[in-house]
């Protein structure tokens, strides 16, 4: 048994969070898979860890030589004239995939309630330089369904899941499957958009178990479950299939997803370096889930816990948490 085990269990009696689960893998496969109560093999929101399987999806499209990184949102979409136009020609799909495409880091699309780009048109453009937005990949979502023609359900499934034969993987999860509670409720963004002067009726009671449903806002209240930057339910090893193929590709086309890019602050076109990673890469979701690669090492960690199941704001540090358990990780096998 790893060090993951007794650290998992350590964080539950903390409260860190209510519930979690594990899977440590290097190139060859699963070493090892774990739950702080019971088997294991539930299915949790995984956050923003959907969106590096949408950047995935954006590189292998870009490996069939469908798209190009450096074809810009608006010919994409076909959308060139007015305002928007000039906003869409001047992001391309990199600086979508790496952050810097001075777009928001969020705002709440469903408290406005207009159409995704009419919004987009009217939003302030941010400084040159990395900031770390989820409306970058709720563009994403948009151009990928516009080049493909699919939803982005079967997008996921035929440039994503299917390739790399991982199961346990989809938006809108039969409620039949075992479903980890998320959350109880939208505290977190009630705040935000309280502080943005924004009102939206339609938010969850409190204290009330959110199962099978996104906790994000947009991806649950404007975009019905389904978005390029949050809204993929997921088990640990369909997570650590993920991680897996990444530990193990040598194929150009997605080197970017594990490589830092110049001028991005560590981000590369997939993960991310730094933070809750001391060596390698990797990627976290809000709801408390995590993926870290270290390539070198050889080694990896799908790490799913359900942090916002309290019936108070989170607590606990949690990049605290995922970096004290990958730095043991390393320690542990050098």
């Amino acid at each position: 048994m790893s060090i993951v085990a007794p650290l998992m269990h350590r964080a539950v009696e903390e409260a860190v969070f209510p519930y979690g689960e594990w899977a440590l893998f290097d190139r060859s496969g699963v070493l090892e898979i774990g739950a702080t109560e019971g088997e294991g093999g539930r299915w949790f929101d995984l956050a923003s860890l959907t969106k590096p399987h949408t950047a995935t999806a954006v590189l292998t499209l870009a490996s069939e030589k469908k798209i190009s990184l450096e074809n810009s949102a608006g010919e994409l979409l076909g959308i060139t004239e007015g305002v928007l136009g000039r906003r869409l020609l001047g992001i391309s799909l990199r600086a979508l995939l790496t952050h810097t495409a001075r777009l928001p880091a969020w705002y709440p699309f469903y408290a406005d309630g207009r159409p995704f780009f009419e919004i987009l048109a009217e939003l302030p453009t941010g400084e040159d330089g990395m900031v770390y937005s989820d409306i970058g990949y709720m563009l994403l979502r948009e151009v990928l369904c516009t080049v493909t023609g699919l939803t982005l359900q079967e997008i996921i499934s035929q440039y994503v899941s299917g390739p790399l034969g991982i199961q346990e993987l989809c938006f809108h999860p039969d409620r039949a499957l075992p479903l980890v509670p998320s959350c109880r409720d939208n505290a977190v963004e009630e705040t935000m958009c309280r502080e943005r002067g924004m009102d939206f009726q339609r938010f969850r009671p409190h204290f009330t178990d959110v199962i099978g449903e996104p906790n994000d806002g947009n991806a649950y209240y404007y975009f019905d479950g389904v978005s390029g930057h949050a809204g993929l339910f997921g088990t640990c090893k369909a997570v650590a299939g993920l991680g897996q193929f990444y530990l193990n590709t040598e194929d150009p086309a997605y080197l970017g997803a594990v490589t830092p890019q110049l001028g991005c602050a560590g981000r590369c076109l997939a993960f991310h370096t730094g933070g809750a990673f001391p060596t390698g890469c990797g990627h976290t979701g809000f709801t408390g889930t995590s993926l870290w690669i270290d390539r070198e090492a050889g080694i990896g960690l799908a790490m799913l816990t359900n942090r916002l199941y309290y019936d108070h704001l989170p607590q606990a540090d949690m990049n605290a948490f995922r970096r004290e358990v990958h730095t043991a990780l390393v320690r542990e096998i050098n």
